[in-house]
């Protein structure tokens, strides 16, 4: 334990990819960083900006509560500070990041008790579904299972992704809470909708397994989250149909929202972001647009 701070760089992740609810992610080129400083005393507390949300002091207290259970060591002194240009409640895994980066820079800081798929896993239980930890961890497409009964983590395969393949984000001005997004969603489904998200489900991962990224045109359709959602914020297929029309493969309502994706061939995807935009324009919606691709590598830590 010679090291007394570290800073944590953590990729900011879509999930679900449309009928992958709760078991896909893909990491993105956009980040969050945390940097976890040991102190004499003083308990936990933020150091500069406390950023994500106002809510974050109880993420870090839970996930440090979850490090010291795991592990039997006591963490009760560090500050920690988060900055980056990852936006909250937006559907881009800023809970997640935030989870990963204490876990990971607590592990660090005591002579890393825990591998990755350990800290994963306690991520996973704390955010609620392991999608958008497995990306922050492990970077890549990533398929994640949890157990059928107890919806504990298991495991992840994750996929490297070409470099050439853009993830092209607005982000509205429009906060949606994953709690909220989750009330949308109906008790029961019908068969049909379960059967066609699923045939969706399995052509996607094989897509992204072979690369063979342009019959994306025919993967990304969703019956299970994204139609009841898209009522919190009901431009999403409006967005998404201007990217198509501009050459994107596909594109999804990233998370529980509000940001929307699209998948894009290099060769278009300014077009693609410019016609995005321009739906949100035409509303008054303020908005951030990103242009991404995806982040293979997954979480990295720094010695301050």
């Amino acid at each position: 334990m010679s090291a007394r701070s570290v800073i944590v760089q953590v990729p900011a992740s879509t999930s679900n990819c449309g009928p992958g609810f709760d078991v896909l992610s893909i990491a993105l080129t956009l980040y969050c960083f945390v940097k976890v400083s040991l102190t004499e005393s003083g308990g936990i507390c933020p150091a500069g900006n406390d950023n994500p949300g106002s809510g974050s002091l109880e993420l870090v207290k839970l996930a440090t509560a979850a490090f010291e259970q795991r592990t039997s060591i006591k963490t009760e002194n560090f500050t920690y500070e988060v900055w980056g240009k990852l936006p909250v409640a937006r559907g881009l895994g800023s809970s997640a990041a935030l989870l990963a980066g204490i876990l990971a820079g607590l592990n660090s800081l005591h002579g890393e008790p825990l591998g990755r798929q350990e800290m994963l896993a306690l991520s996973a239980r704390l955010d609620d579904a392991p999608d958008n930890s497995a990306a922050s961890f492990l970077g890549g497409f990533c398929v994640s299972r949890t157990d059928p009964e107890t919806g504990d983590f298991l495991d992840t395969i994750r996929f490297d992704v070409s470099d050439q393949l853009y993830m092209v984000v607005v982000s509205p001005d429009v906060e949606v809470l994953t709690s909220i997004a989750r009330q949308a969603l109906p008790s029961e489904f019908p068969h049909h909708d379960a059967v066609r998200s699923l045939n969706s489900l399995a052509f996607i991962v094989s897509i992204f397994a072979s690369g063979q990224y342009e019959k994306l045109r025919y993967a990304v359709t969703d019956y299970i989250h994204q139609p009841y959602r898209e009522r919190l914020f009901p431009f999403v297929k409006e967005i998404i149909d201007a990217g198509r029309a501009k050459g994107a493969y596909a594109g999804w309502l990233s998370g529980s929202g509000s940001s929307v994706l699209c998948v894009s061939p290099a060769e278009n995807y300014l077009d693609v972001g410019q016609a995005m935009t321009e739906v949100l324009q035409a509303n008054d919606i303020r908005f951030r647009l990103f242009l991404l691709r995806t982040d293979n590598e997954g979480l990295k830590i720094t010695t301050d």
